[in-house]
Parts: C-alpha cells; sequence; structure tokens
C-alpha cells in the first residue's frame, strides 16, 4: 500500500499538518492593504520551512487578484521574475512583438514595451508592474532558502527600489537563521531595509495532539500508542514524517523495522549530520556538555554546563551566552521562558546522535 508519509524535503505530504504560523501570514494578506510586505521564515533544517511556504503560496493561489512568482535564487532573480510576468496576458498585451526575448542580451539589444524602448530590466519590471497594479493585480515572490550571494544582493535592491515607487509588491522568504543574519549584517544589504524589517517567523514544533491525530486516523492503533508516537517527534516536523513513514511500512506493509533505531538513522541520514558539520567548535562543545549532562531527557542549569565545560577548557560567561543564543536560534535547544537558566535539547533523538557518534571526537 503506498506510504502517506514522506522523506523528501520541500514537497506538500499527504499527511499535513497546519500551524497557527500559516494561518496568520495568510490572514495578513487577504487585507487589500497588509501590515507586513515582508515575511522571513526561519528555523532549523527539517522544521517544514519549505512546506509553509508552498502552502502560503497556494493558500494566496486562490484569490485571483494575486500573482505568484517563485524565484530560483541560484540564478538571475530579476531576469527569472520580468519571463514570469511576462506571461501575464495583461503584459503581452504591451510588447511590440509577439516574441520577446527576455534575457541580458535581448535587454542589451532593447525590449519594446508600452510604445518604449527598454534597455535596463529595473526599469522593465517596474513598468510590468505598474501595468499589473492598474489590473488590480497584487505581485507575492517567493524565495526558499536565502543566503548571502551577488543574485540575493541585486534582487534586494531592485525590490527596495519597487517598495518605494510604492508598487503592490511583496516577499515571503526562508532561509537558516544563519544564512539571513549573515545577509542583513553585510554592508552590501546595509541600504535594504526591507531585509532587517521583514517579520520573521521562527517555525515552532508542530502540536503533539494533533500528531496524535492525525497518526490515530492513518494506523489502526490506540490512543495511547498514537500519544507515544506523537511524543517521539517533539513536535519536529521531518520526526512526524519519518516516524510515519516507518510505522507505516511495518504495521501496513508487514516490513521488518528496529523502529526506534532506524527512526534515529532517518534523522541523522536526512538532517543531524548536516545539522552538526554546520555548527561552530563552541557550539558543538556546548551541546556535547548539554548532551553529557542529559539535557536531551531534561532541563540543565546553565552553571552546570558551563562548569562541565571548564573540566576541559575555558569559557567566559559572555561566550558561553553568545554561543547558546546561536543554538537556541538554530533550534537546537530551548531556554526556560521564565529565565531562570535551564536549558534543554529540543530536537528529538538528537542527544542519542551526539553520544552514539560525536562524544568522542
Amino acid at each position: 500500500m503506498q506510504n502517506p508519509f514522506t522523506h523528501t524535503f520541500g514537497i506538500e505530504p499527504e499527511q499535513y499538518i497546519y500551524t497557527v504560523q500559516t494561518e496568520e501570514i495568510l490572514e495578513n494578506f487577504s487585507y487589500s492593504n497588509p501590515s507586513e510586505k515582508c515575511y522571513m521564515i526561519t528555523g532549523v533544517r527539517g522544521c517544514g520551512k519549505t512546506v509553509m511556504l508552498s502552502k502560503i503560496a497556494e493558500g494566496l493561489a486562490l484569490d485571483k487578484g494575486w500573482i505568484i512568482i517563485d524565484l530560483n535564487v541560484t540564478g538571475d532573480m530579476l531576469l527569472q521574475m520580468a519571463a514570469k510576468l511576462a506571461q501575464s496576458p495583461f503584459i503581452q498585451k504591451c510588447f511590440v512583438k509577439s516574441k520577446v526575448d527576455i534575457s541580458l542580451a535581448g535587454i542589451n539589444l532593447g525590449i519594446e514595451f508600452d510604445r518604449e524602448k527598454i534597455f535596463d530590466i529595473h526599469v522593465l519590471l517596474e513598468k510590468m508592474i505598474g501595468v499589473l497594479a492598474k489590473h488590480g493585480k497584487r505581485i507575492m515572490i517567493t524565495l526558499d532558502d536565502v543566503s548571502a550571494t551577488k543574485e540575493m544582493r541585486e534582487f534586494a535592491h531592485s525590490f527596495q527600489g519597487m517598495l518605494r515607487a510604492k508598487l503592490p509588491v511583496h516577499v515571503i522568504m526562508t532561509g537558516l537563521l544563519e544564512n539571513y543574519r549573515e545577509v542583513t549584517d553585510k554592508q552590501e544589504f546595509k541600504d535594504c531595509t526591507f531585509l532587517t524589517r521583514a517579520f520573521q517567523i521562527h517555525v515552532e514544533p508542530l502540536d503533539l495532539s494533533q500528531i496524535a491525530v492525525a497518526y490515530l486516523n492513518v494506523f489502526d492503533i490506540s490512543e495511547s500508542e498514537a500519544i507515544k508516537l506523537a511524543k517521539m517527534t517533539r513536535g519536529y516536523a521531518f520526526a512526524f514524517q519519518a516516524l510515519g513513514w516507518l510505522y507505516f511500512e511495518k504495521t501496513v506493509n508487514g516490513r521488518k523495522k528496529n523502529l526506534e533505531f532506524e527512526y534515529t538513522s532517518e534523522l541523522i541520514k536526512y538532517c543531524y549530520a548536516r545539522i552538526w558539520n554546520e555548527m561552530s567548535e563552541k557550539e558543538i562543545t556546548i551541546t556535547r556538555s548539554l548532551v553529557a549532562l542529559g539535557a536531551d531527557e531534561h532541563k540543565v542549569k546553565r552553571e552546570d554546563v558551563i562548569r562541565d565545560i571548564q573540566k576541559n577548557q575555558p569559557i567566559s560567561s559572555a561566550t558561553f551566552n553568545t554561543y547558546r543564543e546561536r543554538l537556541i536560534g538554530k533550534g537546537i535547544i530551548a531556554a526556560s521562558t521564565n529565565r531562570d537558566g535551564y536549558y534543554s535539547i529540543e530536537l528529538p533523538q538528537f542527544g542519542v546522535f551526539v553520544r552514539d557518534y560525536h562524544a568522542d571526537d
């Protein structure tokens, strides 16, 4: 039987849990003059950023007043945008020639648009969007996995100009928090204030009760078993899919599975190995100490973590705080909300991963 769960990143799975954050973004853009023009969705690998972006785009596309433009962040985003806008019948009427070469070479030779010859991609885009605005259209640009590249810099400067011109353009981006911070911190992005003012959405864990209900609806199991499985995921979106996939193969398709061992292996293969390789030495040191103190099972005190680290190397309070914040921003650890200085590992089976494969590196 076909498995309703998936390992594939970015695609919309059959078993999907809507979040409040998705609904809030859709509600914002349901108004004629949204209070937020730009969103940045961040979170740890596997938390569901791309799928959330896809769900938002899908919801907006139901309104014919929106034109959704998904851009590949590794290519020339301005040329991509112009080519996709050119598909609108309102835009096609403005071209003098029926066949238009929207490329760098084509722009250099000049494109005849609305009785004007245009030699600049920025001018062409603003004129295109202006025509669409007159027909009541709004543009939503989606960017997945942004980072501080020359393509992103060129797009950011152009988008900033569109905002100044009061054109109906909006953007939703996704990316790792450290990549987004690099974008906002680089000098060449400093005049792109929309980036620093983008409303940040840090993807929250899925609701455990909704995960339990999803498992209950798919599998012939008791409520207590569904709740047990949900707790194993800790609300981590990829874990919800990976555990569901394995459980389906075991209980429905009858394949032999060592559930917990293979579940941990799936998390490591698709997420944790990359997360670990992207961590700095200080982040690794703090994480190892947290795991050694059992932070994947219970909360541990800040003082105990610092004391454990100092057995092998010096670390100042300021240094600890800096890298602790980075680990929190990446979604690897969580801090107690009442500021009492307790920390825990957020990701399911991450402690097992560190103990079994990286305790003695």
